[in-house]
């Protein structure tokens, strides 16, 4: 299998790479010299070593690499996606780069720390102006755009932090397990098991926590069970949910015993309301939950609201994402009618991919986040409920 771990210079790519392959639980892979070999190629081709290309020739010296990595079997490759320059960014990301990996991990950084590393770089003093928000902004549009092309080309895009024994963990059972793990396939099995149970051939997917209900029951959960928030908030940092922050949250809470009690949670009407509406159309209604199962089926064992309820279960390998949810409403799409609804960026790419329509909700306050993708995605097909009690800009209403 061939992995790549993007980030942006500095972020301890070659590092984490190098503690990977040092764990011992890699056999088999190796780490290729993204530098030396685009060096070799660049000499063996033009006489230039490859920073002294043109951006043509450099094309050509990076598609040359990427088909030398596409014939080897298992590897952990760092890659970068663009550059800042001149006040814009310059991507070097290609066709053949998209083709060549199985999966693309995104070692995210601290900025702060990528600025102390820039500045003890010799070879990275042409950032050494970049202030901290620079390298902030460098990373964000490094994840949203990547987190865009994997998902259209149904590949996974995951992002990780520099907590390298859970990272390292993590990708352990994911490469070990990669053709139940990726969340294409993940979705897929979850699309056939709610197309068997619908008896039509419409069906509705709802968001759960702060889109069924006003809360999110997970802040209950860690509270009934006197654990500290914080590291939550570290996890979910920057609204990034992959599957890796999701398998970190459920370690977090994994051995918790106290439920809290489901009369604190309050369902929020104009949701209620329109899960009856699509029922009484004929929509297998079903919950998509990346929370805390227990308490989201102990809720629909106490009310006829959903169908079904899909959510992350350890053992049959699924852990609910925003790639998984949107695999699912596109699976789903092929033949059914879909309706979708969510209140974050966790749900964003199963609104898109709904075939009947995804919509927005905004039950407390609008998200910036969700907003930032809005004006970054003018074509976005999202709308949002015309009685939503906060309205996003530049989008229609339902």
């Amino acid at each position: 299998m061939k992995y790549a771990i993007y980030g942006i210079s500095c972020c301890g790519k070659d590092t984490f790479i190098n503690k990977l392959l040092e764990s011992g639980k890699f056999e088999g892979y190796e780490h290729p010299k993204g530098s030396e070999s685009l060096n070799t190629i660049a000499l063996d081709s033009f006489g230039k070593i490859f920073k002294e290309l043109s951006a043509s020739e450099k094309d050509d010296v990076r598609a040359e690499y990427a088909q030398k990595l596409m014939q080897k079997e298992n590897i952990f490759a760092d890659g970068h996606y663009c550059f800042p320059k001149d006040g814009k960014y310059d991507t070097v990301f290609t066709k053949n780069d998209a083709e060549c990996y199985d999966t693309f991990f995104y070692l995210k950084a601290k900025p702060e720390d990528v600025k102390s590393r820039i500045a003890n770089s010799a070879k990275n003093q042409k950032f050494a102006n970049l202030s901290a928000s620079d390298i902030d902004a460098w990373q964000k549009k490094e994840i949203g755009e990547l987190r865009d092309i994997c998902f259209k080309i149904k590949k996974d895009f995951i992002v990780l932090d520099s907590d390298f024994e859970s990272t390292i963990a993590f990708i352990e059972t994911y490469t070990t397990n990669y053709k139940t793990r990726n969340s294409y396939q993940q979705a897929a099995r979850l699309a056939e098991i709610c197309k068997s149970k619908a008896s039509g051939k419409k069906i509705a997917l709802f968001d759960c926590d702060r889109t069924i209900v006003k809360e999110d029951t997970g802040t209950d959960y860690f509270k009934a069970n006197g654990a500290s928030l914080e590291p939550v908030k570290e996890i979910f940092a920057g609204d990034i949910y992959s599957q890796y922050q999701f398998w970190k949250y459920n370690q977090l809470h994994k051995n918790f015993t106290v439920r809290p009690s489901t009369n604190q949670f309050h369902f929020n009407t104009l949701v209620t309301e329109k899960i009856g509406e699509l029922r009484n159309d004929g929509y297998f209604i079903v919950g998509v939950t990346s929370g805390i199962s227990t308490i989201w089926q102990q809720i629909f064992r106490e009310h006829n609201i959903v169908d079904l309820m899909v959510n992350s279960d350890e053992t049959t390998e699924t852990t609910i994402s925003d790639f998984v949810k949107g695999f699912l409403a596109q699976n789903i799409s092929h033949d059914h009618e879909v309706f979708a609804c969510g209140d974050s960026l966790t749900d964003i790419y199963m609104l898109e991919s709904a075939s009947k329509q995804g919509v927005i909700y905004a039950p407390g306050k609008t998200r910036s986040s969700v907003q930032e993708y809005l004006n970054a995605h003018p074509e976005t097909k999202i709308k949002q409920f015309k009685q939503n009690p906060n309205q996003y800009n530049n989008i229609e209403v339902v």
